[in-house]
């Protein structure tokens, strides 16, 4: 294998990046041993995003794009769109390109207590030439009065990475946050500072584009009668099974497991939630389908705690917050079966991944300011 190192220069407009680059002959990830990548992370953004669009290109944030399948980065010129700093999770949060159509959503939206709903949208219809920043409706009387919270909060309704196409041509939107009656609290210091409420995800579907959005349908939500370190659903995201079905693959917070849950009547109903086979706690799990069936999950990770439970969140500090870049693949395309693997190993990032399947079995990976190429084993 070989790993390089190269500084992105802008001439002026956007300096001082570094980003590493894996590029490999052989499988890229190992589950353990000497074949782990280990990779210094890059001093940059935390929670950067990045997109492909419709001609191939994978946009990241502020210069650099990679047009070549994730062999090389190279600098954007005066005719690619002006993202700057807005492909993060603050911003271009949840993002559509198809061709003729690209919009992304901010994560939060601003509800009032009728259940009308606004958020930012910015929308091309020309193929990325033009962008406008307009208004997104969300229509969801279902909510109640949502407490959009204050003060640094993390509360209210949250936009976070997937749409999907519906067979009837409408699209179905992954988001979480707390409805008037979902008040329970986190009870470990860790989640606390995650949520000011256990949270519950749930789907949205426009007709129009985008442009307005209607409640669908709870995928799941906080039990009362549950005590345990989670801080409820939250981030998640959404692929279509080879044979029609949805599968949406959910965080519950950074010491409790991902879950995962299947549609088979486009986003109206949900089985229960459970852990899937090799999957454990998680953040920002993002999930795709390649191109021969299987499925890719991207997701970040915390340390484990060490010792019994008690001790730990009574000693528990933040700390250095070092987190692994993982990768989980789902070989039979059910997404009840993953083996995952190491990217890369603990270090200051956030871990907030997006993958593409740039050629078949290659999976282009990137989290902060890092990418990487991963050539897996054929199926």
């Amino acid at each position: 294998m070989m790993l390089s190192k190269c500084r992105a220069h802008s001439e002026g407009r956007f300096t001082g990046f570094l980003l590493l680059v894996m590029m490999l002959a052989g499988p890229a990830v190992s589950r353990s041993g000497a074949q782990s990548p280990r990779i210094a992370k890059a001093d940059g953004p935390r929670y950067a995003r990045s997109f492909r669009a419709t001609d191939g290109t994978i946009y990241l944030l502020g210069p650099l794009k990679t047009k070549d399948a994730g062999k090389k980065l190279a600098l954007c010129n005066p005719s690619d769109p002006p993202w700057g700093t807005l492909l993060n999770e603050g911003a271009m949060n949840t993002i559509y390109a198809e061709k003729g159509l690209f919009f992304a959503l901010q994560d939060k939206v601003v509800c009032a207590s009728n259940g009308q709903c606004t958020g930012k949208m910015w929308r091309s219809t020309d193929d990325l030439k033009s962008f406008q920043d307009i208004e997104t409706r969300v229509i969801i009387p279902e909510a109640g009065k949502v407490d959009n919270g204050s003060h640094g909060e993390w509360a209210g309704l949250v936009f976070h990475r997937a749409i999907v196409d519906l067979r009837d041509g409408s699209l179905l939107a992954a988001m979480y946050g707390n409805f008037e009656h979902d008040t329970i609290t986190p009870t470990n210091p860790r989640s606390k500072l995650e949520s000011k409420y256990k949270l519950r995800a749930f789907t949205v579907r426009s007709t129009d584009q985008g442009l307005t959005w209607r409640y669908l349908s709870t995928v799941v939500a906080p039990e009362p009668a549950v005590v345990d370190d989670s801080e409820g659903f939250n981030e998640w995201s959404i692929a279509r099974l080879a044979d029609a079905r949805l599968l949406g693959i959910i965080r519950t917070g950074h010491y409790t497991p991902l879950v995962a849950s299947w549609s088979s009547d486009e986003g109206k109903t949900w089985t229960k939630a459970v852990t899937p086979s090799g999957l454990g706690p998680g953040c920002d799990p993002y999930v795709i389908r390649l191109s021969d069936g299987r499925l890719a999950l991207a997701y970040g990770q915390l340390p484990p705690p060490q010792g019994p439970r008690e001790a730990y969140w009574k000693n528990y500090s933040i700390g250095a917050d070092e987190r692994r870049c993982l990768l989980a693949i789902d070989t039979d395309g059910s997404g009840r079966n993953w083996v995952t693997s190491t990217v890369s190993d603990y270090a200051r990032n956030s871990a907030y991944a997006t993958i593409f399947e740039v050629e078949p079995g290659t999976i282009v990976y990137q989290a902060d300011l890092s990418v990487w190429r991963v050539e897996l084993p054929p199926k």
